[in-house]
Order: structure tokens, then sequence, then C-alpha cells
């Protein structure tokens, strides 16, 4: 296997890897928004403001989850592109040191029709693998995007809490800590899955 191809299996096993992370971490999310309906349900009326809060931090663990593993099944596709491409790169290389050194050969011309058949192989590898980096991308984009929602969400559960009462005021302001925690730590592993997309994109 040579370097370039270690390069692309290197990659996208990283991807696949923060993306795992971020679907354990966007379950926990879910535990979480559990836990605080609860907590919600025991304040009655003075976390009722709370409650629909909760929805929406399920609603994003959902989300984190679906698209992780999606991106994890774009990546294990690209992949095996990855390891098409490359072998296809190499045969048109050796092809190409063949035309070279044997330029003058009587029977040259005969390798011509399978040299073809191979670059246009390789030209429609080139296209599925931009076509998945781009599909990667965009993905890995709307995700981020939606993970920007969890910023309002642990300034609006904080906002609810303070109005809980002191009995379940601290329970409430640790949902919203978890929250914006754990959105921080799943958009760490976007922003690095991101890099490594950047990376694959030069290839």
């Amino acid at each position: 296997m040579t370097e370039l191809s270690n390069n692309y299996f290197v990659c996208v096993a990283e991807i696949a890897a923060k993306l795992d992370q971020a679907t354990r971490i966007a379950q926990q999310l879910s535990l979480t928004a559990s836990n605080a309906r609860a907590v919600a349900l025991r304040a009655g009326e003075r976390a009722a403001g709370f409650r629909p809060l909760t929805d929406f931090i399920d609603r994003l663990a959902e989300i984190t989850i679906k698209s992780s593993r999606s991106i994890n099944l774009l990546a294990a596709t690209l992949s095996q592109t990855s390891a098409d491409k490359v072998r296809a790169d190499s045969a048109i290389e050796h092809f190409n040191i063949v035309f070279i050194k044997a330029k003058d050969s009587q029977f040259i011309g005969s390798l011509d029709e399978v040299y073809l058949r191979c670059q246009t192989k390789q030209q429609q590898l080139e296209k599925s693998y931009k076509r998945q980096i781009d599909r990667l991308s965009d993905e890995l984009i709307m995700l981020s995007n939606e993970l920007r929602n969890a910023v309002i969400l642990a300034t609006l559960s904080r906002v609810e809490a303070s109005q809980a009462g002191i009995e379940y005021q601290d329970a409430l302001i640790n949902v919203a800590n978890n929250v914006e925690g754990a959105a921080s730590k799943i958009k760490e592993h976007i922003n690095y899955s991101q890099q490594m997309v950047s990376t694959l994109e030069e290839y």
C-alpha cells in the first residue's frame, strides 16, 4: 500500500472515529433530555417553560445521531472509492511508464484499448470521489449549523431554570451546562472531521 493510499484511509478512518464519538455524546445528550423532563415534571408549573426545551434538546440529540450515522456511511463508501481510485491511479502510472520505456516496441499499440478503459474508469472514480467528498462536506456543515442551536438552548434553559425555584434550579442549570458542554465537544469532532475532509480534497 502506497503512502498516498495510507493517507486516504487514515483520513477516512479518523472521520469515522470522530463521528462515532459524536454519536456517543449525542446519546448522552438524549439521556440529559430525559432527566430534564423528569425534573421539569416534578417542578410542575414553576418549570412549565422548561418542558418544551427538553423536546428541543431531544431533537438536537436525534439529529446529531442520525447525521453522524449518515456521515459514517458516506465515509465507508468514500473509503472504498479511495481504494479503487488508488488502484486506478497506480495502473495508469504503470501504463505511462511502459509507454515511455517501450515506445519503440512493435506491439505497444496493443495496449491502447486497455489503457483507454483504465483511463475511463479512473475518470469515473475521480468524479465519484469528488462528489462523495462534496456530500461529506455538506453533511458536516449541516450538522455544524444544527449545533449552533445548542448555545441558544443552553441560554434559554438557564433563563427558565432561574424561574423554577431554588429546589430545582441547580438540576436544571446542570442540564443547560450539559447541553452546552456536549455541543462543544461534538463541534470539536465536527471541526476535526472538516479538517480531514479538506485534506482529502487535496488528493
